[in-house]
């Protein structure tokens, strides 16, 4: 029944301002054979941005936010190439970023990653085989930035390859909001083309892996793949060529 969980594996609402977090639901349940030990949530301090605040600074010197009034200014030149170096406690993923192919969801990136947004964050939803999920401040799968936004789809699936970086939704790119997702393995063919996809991992994927191997089963746990093992972000550095 993987094809059934699928539907609602990566559906997650990052909303904007106090708009509530739509609940997700599954056509499937665990098998009752199947047992699974997790962690509960990991969750990060609430740490409200002046409203309409400005473009970090790439060097590390901003301020650590999780929540905005509204969606970034565009702090980007899609002409340039940006490279997000993502420290984790299971090692360090390197990302090409995909300014020029898809500048709008490039620059919700590196917005959030500069004012250190994903500082701490786990990684809440870990499917084996598919996707390793994170982004949400909350750990919980339905937190985001404060906001939402339409980051756009491709216009195939044929992007979904191992090592893609795509944004998590509630099915619609138009609620877009600060959660993503690696694709693992074949996992992509599984996907409808709906997640926007704004970079290619060219560095750690091993890293990817070793923490989709601390994940859970899709068909076990209904879809919601809470990890057995917590793995959490310490810090994304952006730079700029």
């Amino acid at each position: 029944m993987v094809v059934v969980v699928v539907a609602v594996l990566i559906t997650v609402l990052s909303g904007g301002g106090s708009h509530q977090a739509a609940s997700t639901t599954t056509t499937t349940s665990a098998p009752t054979s199947t047992t699974t030990t997790t962690s509960p949530p990991v969750s990060v301090p609430l740490l409200v941005a002046p409203a309409h605040v400005g473009c970090p600074k790439l060097n590390g010197a901003s301020p650590h936010y999780t929540r905005f009034s509204g969606p970034p200014p565009m702090c980007i030149n899609p002409a340039k190439a940006y490279t997000a170096k993502m420290v984790t406690d299971a090692g360090t993923v390197t990302i090409k970023l995909l300014a020029a192919q898809n500048p709008k969801t490039v620059n919700n990136f590196v917005f959030l990653a500069g004012y250190h947004f994903y500082d701490g964050i786990a990684f809440h939803r870990v499917c084996t085989g598919f996707v390793d999920q994170a982004g949400d401040p909350t750990g919980t799968g339905s937190g985001g930035p404060g906001y939402s936004f339409n980051g756009g789809a491709p216009k195939s699936t044929s992007v979904y390859t191992a090592g893609a970086l795509a944004m998590a939704n509630s099915g619609s790119p138009s609620s877009d909001g600060s959660q993503f997702f690696f694709v693992v393995g074949n996992g992509g063919q599984q996907l409808s083309p709906n997640y926007s996809y704004f970079g290619q991992v060219v560095g750690g994927m091993s890293v990817v892996d070793k923490i989709n191997q601390d994940g859970s089963s899709a068909d076990a746990t209904g879809g919601s793949c809470p990890p057995r093992v917590v793995h959490k972000i310490e810090a994304i550095t952006i730079s700029q060529s």
